[in-house]
């Protein structure tokens, strides 16, 4: 045999010796795991590694090696979760660490809904920014705190000047960040507004690439003929349209969450761009002013309050109101009000207005109950007092959940961990009740739909960059969860319950929850609208 030539030798014992490739690194790697991308596609094993806040690789990493590894072997991996209908605001800087929306895996937030919001928006989004927080925090501007700004509570149409100064502060709102525009047309003042009104502040937040958010109209008998305005508004100002907490509130309408859905999926096939959210449960939560005549609470609360405490006839005409509402809500009387904070009344939260009245007054008969009712708004001195209204239909909230471009929101603050107060439950457990009660129990919804509803199908209508999916390039948002195990423990008896069933959570590549406790990190960034970046660029 002939010896191998001298350089072809040495070519082999280079490369049989050459060093292995160097096993990429990463910060994070969730390994093992089912990944429910958001897209809508059925979930399929992978490893998902971070770097920095950015995804940088979804598959079979074999032997890449991290900072920090989260064995997911048997769980859910998806992305975090987009709850664009809250109302946390300044309660940002207050309670940064959101530890109700983390603990449902919400990593990111919307709030200035239903017409309410920051007033200086842009200071307080560069507070937020400064101070930090949990979640990634955006904010709509409200339609409600602009008019009143310029307008009070005047129950009228605003003048020329009026109006062109309102388009001035929601032009000026959304070069500051906001998303777009929230309506609360059943409170003082939206309920004021015409539609004309809100068509021409539409077209401004259009002109910056911003959405037209809506707590609508009527959500009892006119619910269709809200959506129609709603509709209306985007068609004539070039606005997308988002409708807010979607129901049909009152035993009046029960059965009618298929109109709905059917009038929405019709609005869609004919070209209109509109959406929805909706929170999974048959109550609802908000102020006891909606139980009076909005024409009454045009003077302000503080006026209201005193002519209530004073005079009898007012009082005995709004008794009458509210037990007409009751009546055309199709209840005999108010044992659907539940009250979640009484300020100066304490021992009535959690209790239903039947209850509040025996105690209150000695007798439990509706007029009582509408009497009581009236003191609790009275002995408030002005302050708001919180209610829970028990008014919808399990069948009608399947029906909407059923619609594939109706989003899933909590329409809830962030909430200190402790108090005397009985809040609405949907703060501490939504999320979680879709994945436990509607996909794993009931089955209303599959396990990829019920995801894209909570992290893409939000991200993309309200414009969230790099958001709401797994993939290379998208911030790293992440939450996993036990599909077998996760469920809302929150109760209307004990709202601040955890869910379980969702032991990690990460933000911007952060773990902000670990087996199930909150870390105290705070890596959030603030989520700012199209028309800011437009601003920057020179109006480009």
């Amino acid at each position: 045999m002939k010896p191998f030539p001298t350089a072809v030798l040495a070519s082999v014992l280079i490369v049989a010796w050459a060093p292995a490739q160097a096993p990429e690194r990463f910060d994070l790697v969730v390994r093992g795991g089912i990944v429910v991308d958001g897209s809508g596609k059925p979930g399929a094993p992978a490893d998902v590694a971070v770097r920095g806040d950015r995804i940088v690789a979804v598959g079979d990493l074999g032997v890449g090696v991290a900072a920090r590894t989260i064995e997911a072997e048997g769980l859910v991996v998806a992305p975090g979760f987009v709850d664009v209908h809250t109302h946390a605001d300044s309660d940002a800087v207050r309670l940064p660490l959101a530890d109700n929306f983390v603990r449902m895996g919400v990593t990111s937030i919307v709030t200035g809904n239903c017409g309410s919001s920051v007033a200086a928006l842009g200071a307080h989004l560069a507070r937020v920014e400064q101070d930090g927080v949990s979640v990634n925090y955006g904010s709509l501007v409200g339609h409600g705190t602009v008019r009143t700004g310029i307008m009070r509570t005047a129950p009228r149409a605003p003048t020329a000047g009026e109006l062109n100064r309102m388009k001035e502060r929601v032009a000026a709102a959304m070069r500051e960040g906001a998303l777009g525009m929230s309506t609360g047309l059943i409170y003082v003042p939206g309920t004021y507004a015409r539609t004309e009104e809100l068509i021409e502040l539409a077209k401004v937040v259009a002109a910056h690439g911003g959405l037209y958010a809506s707590h609508m109209r009527d959500e009892a008998g006119g619910v269709l003929a809200s959506i129609d305005e709603a509709l209306r508004i985007g068609s004539e100002a070039g606005c997308r349209v988002h409708l807010s907490h979607l129901k049909a509130s009152g035993r009046a309408v029960w059965g009618d969450g298929a109109k709905i859905a059917a009038r929405l999926e019709q609005a869609r096939r004919a070209g209109a761009q509109v959406t929805g959210d909706q929170y999974l449960y048959t109550a609802s939560s908000t102020s006891l002013d909606v139980l009076f005549p909005s024409a009454e609470l045009s003077v302000g609360r503080k006026e209201f309050v005193a002519k209530l405490g004073r005079d009898d006839a007012f009082r005995a005409a709004m008794v009458e109101a509210v037990l007409a509402g009751a009546k055309d809500a199709g209840f005999a009387d108010l044992a659907y009000c539940q009250v979640a904070h009484a300020p100066g009344h304490a021992e009535c939260n959690g209790q239903r207005l039947p209850q509040v009245a025996l105690a209150l007054l000695g007798h439990d008969d509706p007029s009582a109950q509408a009497r009581a009712a009236c003191r609790l708004f009275v002995d408030a001195e002005g302050r708001r007092v919180s209610m829970i209204y028990h008014k919808m239909a399990e069948e009608d909230v399947e029906s909407i959940l059923r619609v594939p471009f109706v989003a899933v929101a909590s329409d809830a603050g962030i909430r200190s961990r402790s108090g005397d107060d009985r809040p609405h439950p949907r703060g501490a457990g939504n999320n979680a009740r879709l994945l436990g009660r509607y996909v794993r129990e009931r089955r209303v919804v599959p396990l990829e739909l019920a995801v894209q509803k909570m992290t893409s199908l939000p991200a993309d209508v309200f414009g969230l960059a790099d958001r709401g999916r797994i993939a290379p390039g998208q911030f790293a948002d992440l939450v996993v969860f036990d599909p077998r195990r996760v469920a809302d423990r929150a109760t209307y008896e004990d709202p601040r319950a955890d869910p379980i069933g969702i032991p990690w959570v990460i933000v911007n590549g952060v773990v902000v929850v670990a087996e199930g406790e909150h870390t105290g990190a705070k890596p959030g960034m603030v989520l700012r609208g199209a028309g800011t970046r437009r601003s920057e660029a020179g109006g480009k």
